[in-house]
């Protein structure tokens, strides 16, 4: 019968911290796309050893979140992103396109009919070219012919 006794213990307990007040969700941040940052703080004695975080997206076409606050979502920072951070990222991003744009035009073929092969296809859809290779060594296939 102790046991029994222990049971509506527990079962007592829980009952009453059902009835204290809930911990609040502490607003964090917000993006430049409008998503709002939420963080329950961890409760080791509630079982939580991490804190619960999610966001609220603006509408539904914002729904994913930057990188500096995915991160921040899933554990892999402790803190929030600044806006200064964010801006730093942004920046080097777009330097990263428009030096990508550049070798692009460094590089681009000017004619692009000299990339086009003369040669009829076979069976599997790749360039015949037995006319201009060996089979057999010091044997072409037009001197067979």
């Amino acid at each position: 019968m102790p046991s029994e006794r222990r049971l509506w213990k527990i079962v007592f307990e829980n009952f009453l911290k059902s009835l204290q007040p809930k911990l609040k969700e502490k607003p964090i941040g917000s993006d430049a796309q409008g998503n709002k940052y939420f963080e329950l703080e961890a409760d080791p004695r509630g079982g939580r050893r991490l804190p619960r975080r999610w966001f609220v997206p603006a509408n539904e076409e914002s729904s994913v979140p930057t990188p500096e606050w995915s991160q921040w979502l899933r554990g892999r920072r402790d803190e929030p992103p600044t806006s200064e951070e964010i801006a730093h990222n942004e920046a080097i991003a777009n330097m990263k396109k428009i030096n990508a744009e550049n070798i692009a035009q460094k590089f681009r073929l000017t004619d692009s009919t000299d990339n086009e092969t003369e040669y009829q296809e076979n069976s599997k859809g790749f360039p015949d070219m037995s006319e201009k290779f060996e089979r057999q060594p010091g044997n072409l296939k037009s001197k067979i012919k």
